[in-house]
């Protein structure tokens, strides 16, 4: 009978060792872990004293602000004619109608690549024209 008991005190004796050694190893991360303000100074937390549930609503808003003034700003970027016109692309490329009826600008660039040369094709669709 008493061997039936060995094992099962055994499995509880190696249970509360675990417990205890990950106890101590809690105890220690958090004796060694960095303050508040490293923790700001590395990016992690926000600056912001708001509770936490206040700060993730701000960072949500934030990141929908920018999100909106990203699209904002690609809607009003010129398009591939207006930046050959204002020298920022080179008119040396051409421009093909697609099967569709839209244009594409193409444009050839060559690069020196460790001393061999390299030509690159740069297609940009643009509207009806």
């Amino acid at each position: 009978l008493s061997a039936l008991k060995a094992p099962a005190a055994l499995h509880e004796r190696i249970r509360s060792l675990d417990r205890a050694r990950t106890g101590n190893i809690l105890k220690h991360k958090l004796c060694r872990r960095p303050a508040r303000s490293e923790l700001v100074r590395m990016h992690i937390l926000q600056e912001s004293k708001a509770h936490a549930s206040v700060q993730a609503a701000q960072l949500k808003l934030k990141r929908a602000r920018l999100a909106d003034d990203l699209n904002q700003k690609i809607a009003h970027r010129p398009g591939p004619m207006e930046l050959v016109e204002k020298n920022i692309l080179p008119a040396d490329g051409g421009v093909n109608k697609d099967h569709d009826g839209r244009c594409s600008f193409f444009s050839h660039v060559d690069t020196n690549d460790c001393g061999g040369r390299r030509s690159t094709r740069f297609r940009l669709r643009c509207g009806d024209l």
